[in-house]
């Protein structure tokens, strides 16, 4: 009995093909060589060049970024009551 150097099933001593894989008997086997793979490089980028901003674009980023504190309000409301009071309308 021998056996098949591609899949290590059981043959007969006259066989000249695999009946499991089909591979014939009597080449020698093939050796696994590992793939060689390119080197792997990282690409290199770029950062874009910055943008200029025009001056609409500045207007809306400063009024997104005002903040009305709480207090302003208070101020408001304190100053129109007063107004209201020394200045009395319809009187």
């Amino acid at each position: 009995m021998k056996y098949c150097p591609y899949c290590g099933a059981q043959l007969p001593d006259n066989a000249t093909f695999c009946s499991t894989c089909g591979n014939r008997l009597g080449a020698a086997a093939p050796q696994y060589q590992q793939p060689q793979y390119p080197q792997y490089q990282q690409p290199q980028y770029q950062q874009p060049a910055p943008q200029k901003m025009s001056y609409m674009d500045k207007v809306r980023a400063a009024r997104k970024n005002q903040k009305v504190k709480w207090w302003h309000w208070v101020l408001i409301a304190v100053g129109t009551g007063i107004l209201m009071t020394l200045f009395p309308i319809g009187g």
